[in-house]
């Protein structure tokens, strides 16, 4: 029987991702996926666009700067 050849199964707490650096995916995330949905609704609506949903988008993707200008603040902390 040989040895496994998951090497990656137990990763270091090196290897790991710094957390400024998941927190600025995130808010990228929240930024790209907001801002396009909204913009979705507002071309592909037939009738007038639902605002309920165009603003909790518009909210999600300013939390989605918000998420990132903490990320900087992190990073620059750290460095």
């Amino acid at each position: 029987m040989t040895e496994s050849e998951d090497h990656k199964a137990y990763r270091s707490p090196a290897d790991a991702p710094e957390d400024h650096d998941v927190v600025r995916n995130i808010g990228t995330v929240a930024i790209v996926v907001g801002v396009a949905v909204s913009f979705g609704i507002l071309i592909f609506e037939e009738r007038f666009p639902s605002w309920p949903w165009l603003v909790g988008l518009w909210i999600m993707a300013l939390i989605g700067v918000g998420l990132r200008i903490e990320a900087a603040i992190r990073e620059r902390r750290r460095s």
